[in-house]
Order: structure tokens, then C-alpha cells, then sequence
């Protein structure tokens, strides 16, 4: 079976696109997946917006960037006609999948300033690569050179030693009096600054300093619900003013409490990916972080609420996410999502055309009072699965008493045995193939044991 986009070849060949793709609030830029997925439809990519550019993939872009397109009479399409071309293998018409633009009618003072909160690669500034920094080296060495040419004339020095002490050269007689009281003085203000020590305003003001820089280090690392309610009943500036290091000590122990509350704060549902070509991967990791609401984890589980199919396939993520009545959505629910700027209702993008048992798990998981357990098994026998099962024996023991059956470890109490078995049969027993699980779990119907038999 060949590849989505590749059924027509370079299905984009004509195209040339400019890709601004940004998050609803303008501070992640997602304009690089796309970018890759055109180049491999055929199209080419630029990085400008030339004259050559026939199609602009817009999403929450810059306002200018619309205009100019319209100006122009250029092709404006969302992140949606990208993955179609790509799914359905060639040039989909763009008219389908118009781009939308939130800031078209916000006045100026209004629309969106975007500035990417993704890291840079850091660049030390030199005057190799910095004029600025370049001019100031000039202007030092200059005044530098000016300083050793006044050396030889009767002007007084003021220099440093070594250690890093002041030290006055007179060199003229004229103002022989007035040199030796500067001396003297400095002289003192030398001594007095060496028997110096920090006053009380000073050690307050230093303390203010650590204090303002801690609370905003601390700060970074509160969640809302400690903001609210420890910091009013927490030390306040006087008090820490008066003991800065007992006022460090707890706005470090808040910080650590706050850590370990905002560590338990994470969401509660997750979601969990299967068939997801890798482009596509990366595209759902970025939404989800921006949208929130979700943890991304490998394998369905008991917090499980939304499976992701890059393709209608059945895996065994599918199998244990209709078991534990989860959606079962296609990956165009999040590509809209992202269009939205918010998680957006699930119902249109679920894949109930290809597993028509999803709806009918997850209606019975929102009408059970207490934990949810199917009961397309119950009436069934007790059941031993093989070792040697593919699927795993653990995966297959799973979806068999999610769905009310019972799965026993001893051959001899089983009445029905799936997989391979390489003893000796029994006539009372039913040797059935494992898809005759698989098969029942997806039509939610026990299939009839005779299209299962093992020979």
C-alpha cells in the first residue's frame, strides 16, 4: 500500500509556499512541521514572501502577512489542506480549506505582537561580530593612548597598583602644596576604607536585594493556589528585613512545598497516540503542551480518556481504549483544535465508521455509576490464554476481563483455551484463535466460535 502524498508523486510540485503558522497568544511557532511536510509533497518553500510564493499556510500569523496575500491575489489555506494533500495523495483544492484570520477586524492597538518563546542558539557578542561593542574598544584604546602620551608632560596621574590600590603621581612643582594635601587625603580615605565595615542600612539594603531576588526565583515556581493563600500568611518584607537568613529559609521551604504541589497538579486524563507518523507526533506534543489539559503517555491505562489514531488501524491501543470507553478520534481533532486555540467538541472526529464499538463503550462508561467494566464477556466461560498468544498473553488477559470475562492461570479450570497449544486436546475444552477476542471487541458482539476454531 503506498504512502500518504506519495500516490501521485511530488503531488505539490507547482506550489510554492511561505508557511506562518503561529499558537493562538503568538508565542510558539509551529511553521516548521509544515514546512517539512510540503517539501515532501514536491513544493517548494520559501523563506521570504516573494514574488514566486503561490500558496501562504496561515494560522494566527502576522496581520501584514494577510494583507499582502490578498494584495496579491495569493492562495490563503490553513494547516488542514497541508495534511489532506498529504493523507489523500494529491493536490486538494484550496478553496476547501480556507485560512481564517482572528485579527482581521481588531483595531490596530489591538492585534497580537508575537514573539517566539522557543530558544535561540547563544551568540557571545565580540567586537568581531558586534560594531557596537567594536566602537567602544576603539574609543578606549584611543583615550589609552592619550593617557601614555600625557605621562611625559608636568600634569599629575591619578593610577592603579597591582593590588588594585589608588596611588596619586605629582609631577609638577608649581602645585607642589596642593599635590601633597591630595596625597595626604587620599592617603586617609585609603586607611579608613580598609577598617571599613558595612553599617546597618547597607546590610539591610543587601538584605533586601537577596530577599527581592529569592521571593522572584520562588515566584517563577508557584502555582496559583499557593500565591493565594501561602504568600498572605507568609513572612513578609519587614520580617525578613529584620532575619534575612530565617526569611531565606522559608521562602526556600515554600519554594520547595509549592514544587511538590504544583508536581501533583498535573492533569488527570491522558492521551494516548497510535499510528502517528512521526511529523504528526511532533505536532500533537507541541498542541498539547499549548492547549494543556492533557498528559501524553505511551500506553492506555485507567486515567485514559482519548486515544489518537494517525490511521484507522486496529492496534492494540485501539482494542484497550474501546474496552475502557475511551475516544477514539482521528489526528484532524487536534489539527482543528489548534486552529480554535482550544480543545474543540470530539463527536465530529471520532472513528466510529472503522470501530463502530467505541460509541457504544464510552456511552456505557459515561452511564456506569462507579468504575467501568464492560459485560461482553460475562457470560462467557472461564478462559486460559497461551504463552505463546500473539497479541501478548498480558495484553490479551487485560481486554478479556475489561470486558467482564475471567482469565484463569491453570489450563485444567479453563473451559475455552486461546492460542497455540501444544499439548494434547480436550474435547470439553474450546481451542479458539486470538482474534476471536479481537473480532468480538471490535463489532461488541461475541463472534461465533466456529469462524475461530484452532486446528
Amino acid at each position: 500500500m503506498a504512502a500518504p502524498g506519495s500516490l501521485g508523486g511530488p503531488v505539490l510540485k507547482d506550489v510554492v509556499a511561505y508557511v506562518e503558522v503561529w499558537s493562538a497568544n503568538g508565542t510558539e511557532n509551529y511553521s516548521k512541521t509544515f514546512r517539512n511536510q510540503l517539501v515532501d509533497m514536491g513544493a517548494k518553500v520559501s523563506k521570504t514572501f516573494n514574488k514566486q510564493v503561490t500558496h501562504v499556510v496561515f494560522k494566527d500569523g502576522y496581520q501584514s502577512t494577510w494583507e499582502k496575500a490578498q494584495k496579491r491575489g495569493v492562495k490563503l489555506v490553513s494547516v488542514l489542506w497541508v495534511d489532506k494533500c498529504r493523507v489523500a495523495g494529491v493536490h486538494i483544492d484550496e478553496s476547501l480549506f480556507p485560512a481564517a484570520n482572528t485579527n482581521q477586524h481588531l483595531p490596530s492597538l489591538l492585534k497580537k505582537k508575537r514573539k517566539c518563546m522557543q530558544p535561540k542558539d547563544f551568540i557571545p557578542r565580540t567586537p568581531e561580530n558586534d560594531k557596537r561593542l567594536q566602537r567602544k574598544f576603539e574609543k578606549m584604546a584611543k583615550e589609552l593612548q592619550q593617557q601614555k602620551t600625557t605621562l611625559g608632560t608636568n600634569v599629575p596621574v591619578l593610577s592603579f597598583e597591582s593590588n588594585g590600590s589608588l596611588v596619586y603621581s605629582p609631577t609638577g612643582k608649581v602645585c607642589r602644596g596642593h599635590h601633597s594635601a591630595m596625597k595626604k587625603r587620599l592617603q586617609e580615605m585609603k586607611e579608613k576604607r580598609e577598617n571599613l565595615s558595612p553599617t546597618s542600612s547597607q546590610m539591610i539594603e543587601q538584605s533586601d536585594d537577596n530577599t527581592v531576588n529569592l521571593l522572584h526565583e520562588a515566584s517563577l515556581n508557584l502555582s496559583h493556589d499557593t500565591l493565594c493563600s501561602g504568600v498572605k500568611s507568609g513572612p513578609t518584607r519587614h520580617s525578613v528585613v529584620a532575619s534575612s537568613r530565617k526569611g531565606c529559609q522559608d521562602l526556600l521551604r515554600l519554594r520547595e512545598e509549592s514544587g511538590k504541589k504544583g508536581r501533583g497538579q498535573e492533569p488527570t486524563r491522558t492521551l494516548v497516540m497510535t499510528s502517528m507518523p512521526s511529523e504528526k507526533y511532533s505536532v500533537v506534543i507541541q498542541v498539547v503542551n499549548r492547549l494543556k489539559g492533557f498528559s501524553l503517555a505511551q500506553e492506555v491505562c485507567g486515567s485514559t480518556t482519548h486515544v489518537l489514531a494517525g490511521k484507522p488501524r486496529r492496534t492494540l491501543s485501539v482494542l484497550l481504549g474501546i474496552a475502557r470507553g475511551c475516544w477514539i478520534l482521528s489526528f484532524e481533532w487536534v489539527l482543528w483544535s489548534l486552529e480554535m486555540g482550544h480543545w474543540i467538541s470530539e463527536e465530529p472526529f471520532e472513528l466510529s465508521n472503522y470501530f463502530p464499538a467505541a460509541p457504544l463503550c464510552r456511552q456505557e462508561r459515561l452511564s456506569s455509576a462507579g468504575q467501568y467494566r464492560g459485560t461482553l464477556f460475562a457470560d462467557q466461560p472461564t478462559m486460559f490464554i497461551s504463552p505463546a498468544s500473539n497479541p501478548p498473553r498480558a495484553k490479551l488477559g487485560e481486554l478479556v476481563v475489561l470486558c467482564g470475562g475471567r482469565v484463569t492461570q491453570v489450563p485444567r479450570q479453563a473451559s475455552i483455551f486461546i492460542g497455540p497449544s501444544p499439548g494434547r486436546k480436550k474435547e470439553t475444552v474450546k481451542y479458539l484463535s486470538e482474534t476471536w477476542i479481537l473480532d468480538s471487541i471490535s463489532q461488541h458482539k461475541v463472534c461465533a466460535s466456529e469462524n475461530h476454531l484452532l486446528p
